[in-house]
């Protein structure tokens, strides 16, 4: 029986993310596929703004986030640094999945964002954070400059496009396509409707 897989198409820098990926464990019957993507290139292409830009949506997002983060039972900090350039904390993730160390640092990462007021975008706080997590730093930071490790981070966020996400974060069931960290239900069910062919 072929695995049904559920891409988690992410970026650290979105907060819904933060909040999706803590659900992740109440997936049953499925895979879960990491797949960091560069949310700010994904808006560029589909003409998104991001919420604090539009200023209702903004004040909305204030208030959504508190009710999720008390449903969800989660510690969370707005960061003072935002919005972040997080294409090299991306970029880790990229080079700890295939290292097979991704348990390792995409927590860390996500609290680092949304807990820890960490700033993404500073290489040295990115340092520290592949140390705490038992990593080597210096391997770490070489890797994320490496071309192959580019270029996968731009093709998950091409085909993110293309399969017609606009945010993050994105799930993919197959061709079925799930935005936001509300949509557990629904990819639940798709799970299972998959699960019978």
């Amino acid at each position: 029986m072929m695995t049904i897989k559920v891409e988690f198409f992410y970026d650290y820098v979105s907060v819904y993310s933060y909040l999706a990926n803590s659900q992740l464990d109440t997936i049953a019957g499925a895979e879960i596929e990491y797949r960091p993507m560069l949310l700010g290139a994904v808006m560029e292409a589909t003409g998104n703004r991001p919420p604090l830009t539009v200023k209702a949506k903004g004040r909305y997002l204030i208030g959504d986030v508190a009710r999720w983060v008390s449903r969800y039972g989660l510690s969370f900090k707005f960061n003072p640094v935002f919005p972040q350039n997080t294409v090299n904390a991306l970029r880790v993730a990229i080079v700890a999945l295939r290292e097979q160390q991704f348990d390792a640092i995409h927590q860390s990462l996500f609290d680092a964002m949304w807990i820890d007021e960490v700033n993404l975008s500073d290489k040295a706080s990115l340092a520290s954070l592949i140390t705490d997590a038992g990593l080597d730093a210096g391997a770490y930071l070489d890797a994320i400059g490496r071309q192959e490790v580019k270029d996968e981070l731009k093709a998950n966020t091409d085909e993110a496009i293309e399969r017609g996400a606009f945010g993050a974060p994105t799930f993919f069931v197959g061709d079925q396509m799930f935005f936001g960290n509300d949509r557990f239900d629904f990819i639940k069910e798709e799970i299972a409707n998959q699960s019978t062919k």
